[in-house]
């Protein structure tokens, strides 16, 4: 799962000189609502001219300029609008009017949200909550900030330089001891094998992500800072933990880093831990859990979107908001168009590197939304067969009281259903907004409506063209259906040609008709089974489900960790049916389980022994890949045998790296020749 890392609320704001607008005197005197708190000059900032932050009660940061800092400074709830302008006048070193105060407190404060109205309320021009797609949304508290703070006062020595080093040069060699000694991939397999075990390595994993945000507050306690609570809210449609450091804003650049940093620092000391508890006890999961716990150090230093990364690269070029100067700065990368002031009014460095950002992050992120969209059908198909396929093991685990695989079950439909949600939020938040832009575009300039509008017209049909929506081949002849691929082992055995009708002798007999055979018993057939490793045991006493001729029965293969091609033990198995006498098959019909992925082929032979000198005995009348429910192998050849063999070369996926066919009904039709 993704989760968000610490939380500095959204930086927005605006920057204003005096207003030259006269506007009467207020009779109420202003005041801000309560919990407004300056942060002072933005320290290490990127910006060219100084920058001074401002929190609001609900922890977003907004921007100011000097003047707006000064203004609000002088705003207390007593002061009228003359006395706020003479202390600005002062401070200021040129004339601030009460006209110019006023202009300020309606035009550049309130929509803010920072004035508090009459009754003491935010103003009516309060902007609201950031409505950003990537913001964090439904939040809820999960530690106080009491609690926070004792907790950060706990971890606070951690962050001492000495111990730092010791940390890190520990990390360093334990990396290198975990690579060495190739444990990790059979660690992995243990855990996939035993569902018990793997929630335990899942419940590690989610014990990291909160001790990560513990080290985001110790952090901002060692700077200076006072941490807030540790929460849980929804970013796009992922559970996410978040930390509130906005008050690291207040420290210099090099404290705001080391906020920044002090997650995955604790991720680091999580996973020592766990490599003293592994050289101690021995307990092969904690490998599995230390390698997840390195994907999250890795997926959190990632520059794109708000992991800490993104926030690390912010103040390090003293920007504190990447994402609402991608328009400008895009805007002011068109020739002939003028510089955004969003982006003029920053330093060189910081201009250069938030372009290179931009010109890195907004292709990829284009790149894989345009991607999605291409391939939307089949991410969707994937999707609905996926699910299916955890519901039905998920139902059938629980049913035999298997708790534990049932969970984990539970966890892959959760895990299947959030980043399909996601990914359906972002595409619709994403279309409308880029249509409330078309729309915008076309008012502002009418002669644009019919261009956009073949647009839109030609980009539909070619989406519908590639989604297979369209008859993109009309005209053309439609493509013979590919008969199924046989295979041939031993001597070729062909069908003997048939005469034409006014050519053929009156006696000669009429080919047998098509009936539907039943066999008299199953058996699973594994003769390529490993002693010692793999039992040569493929679920006979279940094979009778499979013939029963009741859809609610079924028989299965064992389940194979890891490799869809059992496991990477052998290189098949199947089910053998005992027809009692020599057929010859025209076609069988295998109603399979819901999941696709299985490749088959229905051979006939004449012995059950369980040897590999049977299996080559055996002739390949029909095969197919992927198969999955309800399918009929039409038979090539003439070969006959008393036995028939539904022989598996690859499994489907049945949960979380496990493997396994299912069937539940066979029909086979045929022609029997005598006892």
């Amino acid at each position: 799962m993704v989760f968000v890392s610490h939380d500095r609320g959204a930086v927005g704001g605006g920057f204003a000189g005096p207003g030259q607008a006269f506007l009467a005197p207020r009779t109420a005197v202003p005041r801000l609502i309560p919990g407004v708190e300056s942060f002072g000059e933005y320290q290490g900032s990127g910006l060219t001219e100084p920058t001074y932050l401002v929190r609001k009660p609900g922890g977003q940061v907004v921007q100011v300029s000097l003047l707006l800092h000064l203004v609000l400074g002088a705003v207390d709830g007593r002061r009228s609008v003359g006395d706020i302008a003479a202390r600005a006048t002062a401070a200021f070193g040129r004339t601030v009017s009460p006209g110019n105060v006023e202009y300020l407190l309606d035009n550049k404060i309130a929509p803010l949200g920072l004035l508090a109205s009459s009754g003491g309320e935010a103003g009516a021009a309060q902007a609201g909550q950031d409505q950003a797609i990537l913001t964090l949304k439904f939040r809820c508290t999960l530690v106080p900030a009491a609690g926070v703070g004792f907790l950060a006062g706990l971890f606070r020595p951690l962050f001492i330089p000495a111990f730092v080093v010791v940390a890190l040069y520990s990390l360093v060699a334990a990396d290198t001891w975990l690579l060495c000694v190739g444990r990790v991939g059979p660690a992995f397999q243990y855990v996939l094998l035993h569902p018990l075990v793997l929630l335990l390595v899942i419940g590690l994993s989610v014990l990291s992500l909160l001790f990560h945000e513990c080290g985001h507050a110790a952090a901002c306690r060692y700077g200076g800072g006072r941490p807030g609570i540790i929460g849980m809210g929804v970013y796009l449609i992922w559970p996410a933990f978040f930390t509130n450091v906005t008050d690291a804003y207040r420290l210099g650049r090099a404290g705001r880093i080391r906020t920044d940093l002090g997650g995955v620092y604790f991720n680091a000391l999580f996973a020592l831990s766990l490599t003293a508890i592994y050289l101690a006890t021995g307990f092969a999961p904690l490998l599995a859990a230390i390698v997840i716990v390195h994907a999250e150090i890795i997926q959190q230093l990632l520059p794109s979107l708000r992991f800490d990364g993104y926030f690390i690269l912010a103040d390090l070029i003293g920007v504190p908001d990447l994402f609402r100067r991608i328009l400008p700065t895009l805007r002011s990368m068109i020739p002939g168009q003028p510089v955004d002031p969003r982006v003029q009014g920053l330093k060189r460095a910081a201009r250069v590197t938030l372009t290179a950002w931009v010109l890195a992050v907004v292709p990829l992120l284009a790149i894989e939304l345009g991607l999605i969209v291409l391939n939307a059908p089949s991410v969707a198909t994937t999707f609905a067969r996926s699910v299916v396929v955890q519901v039905t093991a998920g139902t059938a685990q629980f049913g035999q009281a298997d708790i534990p695989a049932g969970l984990v079950s539970v966890i892959s439909i959760v895990l299947l259903v959030l980043p399909m949600a996601g990914l359906c939020y972002v595409l619709l938040l994403t279309g409308r907004h880029g249509l409330r832009a078309v729309i915008t575009l076309n008012r502002r300039h009418p002669v644009l409506l019919l261009p956009s509008v073949a647009v839109a017209l030609a980009l539909t049909a070619a989406l519908a063209a590639h989604w297979g929506l369209l008859p993109a081949n009309a005209g053309r002849a439609a493509p013979r259906p590919s008969a199924a691929r046989v295979i041939i082992r031993g001597p070729a055995r062909f069908p003997a040609p048939v005469a034409p009708r006014h050519l053929a002798p009156r006696h000669l007999a009429p080919q047998p008709r098509s009936v539907t055979l039943t066999p008299l018993s199953a058996a699973g057939f594994d003769p390529l089974s490993s002693p010692g490793s793999d039992p040569a045991d493929e679920n006979s006493d279940l094979a009778q489900y499979a013939i029963d001729q009741d859809p609610a029965t079924s028989w299965s293969t064992q389940y194979y960790v890891g490799n869809p091609v059992f496991g990477g033990l052998k290189a098949g198995s199947g089910l053998i049916l005992d027809m009692g006498r020599p057929v010859r098959l025209s076609s069988v019909t295998v109603t399979f389980g819901p999941a696709p992925g299985a490749d088959v082929t229905i051979e006939v032979g004449n012995s059950d022994a369980l040897a590999v000198s049977t299996l080559r005995s055996f002739t390949p009348v029909a095969t197919a890949e992927g198969v999955s429910g309800r399918h009929s192998f039409l038979a090539a050849g003439s070969a006959w045998g008393r036995y028939v063999l539904v022989w598996f070369t690859k499994l489907p996926p049945t949960g979380l790296g496990r493997f396994q066919a299912q069937i539940f009904g066979i029909t086979v039709r045929g022609t029997a020749g005598p006892r």
